[in-house]
């Protein structure tokens, strides 16, 4: 885990970025192209560089300060963020599972943004490692990797591709040249929202590679227990980041217009606003004990329950109260704000839709928190998170 606290003017600086030049951009260009002049932007500013060690060129930030990267661009513009949360996972595994010689290959690369990376990860209907249909196979001093990968992101435009594959007795990460013979990138997949940066199906029919050179950590090193591991912190992040601008378009709305309106209405357009910025303080209040746990107070009995909150509680909690967030937005802003010129507000809508189920679903979460609870005994103190990857 980094540990290195990023400059406060680093942080203020992306912070501009994504308070200043998204909402322009997006007013100027179409919603469904890719972004490359902010995708530039964002390399100048070192924001694909902050999770790789400063050995490599990159930043090495702390969690805290990743999060807060989330939370920048989730409140601009949540493809952004889905795709530098993307490329910085990415990074985190090169730097955790990379040979030395691959680290020193890529990451460089990557923390300059001249290397973004995509994920090839999901196949319909598998919920583990072990299940994967995609298979990377030895032939003779060659492999070759053949299936299909679903919803991956930035799937047309990422300069590498790390697909996740079975061999052996291993789940695998052959880094794919998309360039090369034998990768099929599909047409963009249908969505209401998270355009801009593409998402689509990835299929591999015979992709030749070196065994050695282009499988994350050599050929047979295995990547299940990173890829069981469920961080899901970042999309609490985004959650919150886009929760405050919602919270603050519909406030900078209402307030413009509340002294027109009648004594009587005006009383239950201040209730509606105060139960909208009730739960976003909530909101945020969660995620800061995510990001910062502390232990009890100085008084608090020892045998009572305070459990650290938990990157799966918050990812739940925060993308599902965010969908409340935005449909109180809308009936407090009414047509005008729905269908506004800057159709901040409906962009907030359509992108929050994805949030509970991507990353780890909002149902397997529930299920598998449900479980832990059944089967914890907490008359021995408070009981771990099932996913620890804070």
């Amino acid at each position: 885990m980094s540990t290195r606290r990023m400059d406060d003017t680093g942080l203020d600086r992306i912070a501009q970025f994504a308070r200043q030049e998204i909402g322009p951009y997006l007013a100027a260009h179409p919603e469904d192209r890719y972004p490359l002049p902010l995708v530039r932007q964002l390399a100048q500013l070192g924001a694909f560089g902050a999770a790789v060690p400063t050995q490599y060129g990159g930043g090495d930030w702390s969690r805290r300060d990743l999060a807060l990267i989330g939370y920048e661009l989730g409140r601009g513009w949540q493809p952004l963020a889905a795709l530098v949360g993307t490329h910085l996972k990415l990074c985190r595994q090169v730097t955790q599972h990379g040979t030395p010689r691959q680290r020193e290959r890529w990451l460089d690369a990557m923390a300059r943004g001249e290397s973004v990376f995509a994920r090839a990860y999901h196949e319909q209907g598998i919920g583990h490692p072990s299940q994967l249909g995609t298979r990377a196979t030895r032939r003779g001093r060659a492999a070759v990797l053949n299936g299909r990968k679903s919803w991956v992101t930035n799937a047309r435009n990422a300069d590498r591709v790390l697909a996740i594959a079975r061999g052996d007795n291993a789940t695998m990460g052959v880094l794919v040249d998309p360039a090369r013979p034998g990768v099929t990138v599909g047409p963009e997949l249908p969505r209401p929202g998270l355009l801009g940066v593409s998402l689509a199906e990835i299929t591999f029919d015979d992709y030749e590679f070196d065994p050695e050179e282009d499988v994350l950590g050599g050929w047979g090193h295995d990547l299940t227990a990173s890829l069981l591991a469920h961080d899901v912190t970042s999309y609490t992040a985004r959650a919150v980041g886009s929760a405050d601008a919602v919270l603050e378009h519909a406030v900078r709305f209402v307030r413009d217009g509340l002294a027109h309106r009648p004594a009587d209405v005006q009383g239950a357009i201040r209730l509606r606003t105060g139960e909208l910025a009730a739960k976003v303080a909530v909101m945020r209040t969660v995620w800061r004990a995510l990001l910062d746990p502390r232990p009890p107070e100085d008084g608090t009995s020892p045998g009572a329950p305070n459990p650290p909150m938990t990157s799966a509680v918050a990812k739940v909690f925060c993308t599902t109260t965010l969908l409340d967030v935005l449909r109180e937005a809308a009936a407090l802003c009414g047509g005008a704000g729905y269908a506004a010129a800057d159709h901040a507000l409906g962009r907030h809508y359509r992108d929050a839709l994805a949030l509970p189920i991507i990353g780890a679903p909002n149902d397997v979460l529930l299920s598998r928190i449900g479980e832990h609870e059944l089967g914890a005994d907490r008359s021995s103190g408070p009981v771990p998170d099932p996913y620890p990857d804070r």
